[in-house]
């Protein structure tokens, strides 16, 4: 049985206070906050080697790591905090995750992500194991303390007495607690049920958000400025984030000159996928309204690598669109090539050498904060709840109370 060494009791605390505000941030906090929590570094080292024609899904696993790590000492920390606060939490902590569940707000995720950990659930197990019956949730959670005390029953037969202390410093004292095999099964548990939560939604996650930093940063390096679209007053060498209007959506606009618009759509799309880069073709028109009147726009492709077959190239010049692959290396000097070529726009990118320009790329990025490209967008509304939207209590239909 766990063993508390040091202990204060707080029966009326639920055990997800404890958990720490800087793991909320890596679950539904803001992009930018997202981003430096993450590691700023890390990820402007990411946006560089996708300008040099690197894989993004090599770059943002370095990232999904230190999430996955940082979450999970978010997780000790409020077990550790939790079963020194609350008497006999280990015996009701499955109990408590129920209850928590029904009485959650359908908007606080990272609360129903933690009370799912709490009973080995993710959002993607509630649909195949549960199949959204709220009825099964119960006769899951019996069967889930089952397996936990016998697997903590076989572990200390068949390995050993093993334990783990766990502890912090609280001002002028430490406060620790010993955690049996019944205790440790269940914080691996938690930890494992996060790892898959996590790996399940960085995938769309790290998509969206690179779209905007590499984006915004290629923009800002060609030397245009980003704007606020709704009060920008400003007709040429500025730029705007995700845009969208009737059928003309991008996820960028740029303004060359007066009558000279670029509107920029990104995906990181691999070669199986030519059915979304002509969807995306699809999306744009010819003639778009500007603060100046009305004027002529270019669409640029911005995709991961085009398929073999010619039908998206085909469908890129039917509507005189410009397609830009990112698996080329160094592809932000073909795209300042081709804003001559349509434009007539100058920068001494078109001109650089490989070696130049790999020392200009990184020197510019160096510059810029890129988590400013983020400041607008939070990790809900760009779909990081797993691989749906839903949380448990849609799930299962359990009535909002909160």
């Amino acid at each position: 049985m766990t063993k508390a060494l040091k202990s204060t009791s707080e029966t009326s605390t639920n055990v997800f206070s404890f958990f720490p505000e800087e793991g909320k941030v890596l679950l539904t906090g803001g992009g930018k906050e997202f981003i430096e929590r993450i590691g700023v570094d890390s990820v402007r080292n990411a946006v560089y080697s996708v300008m040099i024609g690197e894989n993004l899904r090599s770059q943002t696993e370095p990232l999904s790591r230190r999430r996955i790590s940082q979450v999970s000492g978010a997780l000790i920390a409020m077990v550790t905090k939790g079963y020194l606060k609350i008497d006999n939490l280990q015996s009701q902590l499955s109990q408590s995750a129920v209850d928590f569940l029904k009485i959650s707000r359908k908007n606080d995720n990272s609360a129903v992500w933690l009370a799912q950990w709490i009973i080995g659930l993710t959002g993607k197990s509630v649909q195949n194991v549960l199949r959204s019956d709220s009825a099964a949730l119960q006769d899951y959670v019996k069967d889930f303390e089952l397996a936990i005390r016998e697997s903590a029953d076989h572990c200390a037969k068949q390995i050993g007495d093993y334990s783990i202390t766990l502890g912090y410093n609280d001002t002028d004292k430490r406060e620790e607690i010993r955690l049996d095999w019944e205790g440790m099964i269940r914080l691996t548990t938690m930890i494992g049920a996060q790892t898959l939560t996590i790996r399940g939604s960085d995938k769309s996650m790290y998509g969206k958000l690179f779209e905007k930093l590499v984006l915004g940063s290629i923009l800002t390096i060609l030397g245009f400025k980003r704007v606020d679209p709704k009060i920008n007053t400003e007709t040429e060498g500025v730029f705007w984030l995700s845009d969208s209007s009737a059928n003309r959506e991008s996820d960028a606009t740029l303004l060359i000159s007066a009558g000279k618009v670029a509107r920029f759509d990104i995906g990181f799309i691999g070669p199986g996928n030519s059915e979304i880069s002509k969807d995306k073709l699809s999306r744009f028109d010819k003639e778009i309204e500007t603060s100046a009147g009305k004027g002529s726009s270019v669409t640029f492709i911005i995709i991961d690598r085009l398929p073999n077959t010619g039908k998206t190239k085909a469908a890129a010049e039917k509507i005189g669109a410009e397609i830009i692959q990112m698996s080329m290396q160094y592809w932000p000097r073909e795209l300042g090539i081709k804003l001559r070529e349509r434009f007539g726009f100058k920068h001494s990118i078109q001109s650089m050498k490989d070696n130049e320009l790999n020392e200009f790329l990184e020197k510019s990025l160096n510059q810029i904060k890129i988590q400013e490209f983020l400041s607008d967008i939070s990790l809900e509304e760009i779909g990081v709840i797993e691989e749906n939207q839903l949380t448990l209590n849609d799930q299962l239909n359990i009535e909002d109370k909160g």
